[in-house]
């Protein structure tokens, strides 16, 4: 994926985690692309502890698909992980036979 801040963009292996709401990037990416965290959440993760976080926008782009705004958390280690709002955003979904991601129509059931 190629994530786009304010002054920069950069390729980057993304971890999915179809558990997690936000996408996470560290601060020295954040830093280098130009994301600027304008608001602290304070989330919960998965060994139960919580933690504050600040979020910011990123663009996003995979593939053939256009680069679409995403909410991001920047967070102290390295680790980058692809929550489903993001995979929602770009109407991605894990295929969980071979575990790539694929295009998805979405459901809409009133018009």
């Amino acid at each position: 994926m190629r994530l786009h801040g304010q002054r920069a963009y950069r390729d980057a292996e993304i971890l999915v985690d179809s558990w997690a709401i936000f996408t996470k990037i560290s601060v020295s990416l954040a830093r280098d692309i130009g994301v600027v965290p304008d608001e602290a959440v304070r989330m919960k993760l998965a060994d139960g502890t919580a933690r504050e976080a600040g979020v910011g926008e990123a663009k996003i782009e995979y593939g053939d698909l256009a680069r679409r705004t995403i909410p991001v958390l920047v967070g102290p280690d390295d680790d980058l992980l692809l929550g489903i709002t993001t995979l929602d955003i770009l109407r991605l979904k894990v295929n969980p036979v071979d575990g790539k991601l694929e295009p998805f129509i979405p459901y809409l059931f009133a018009f």
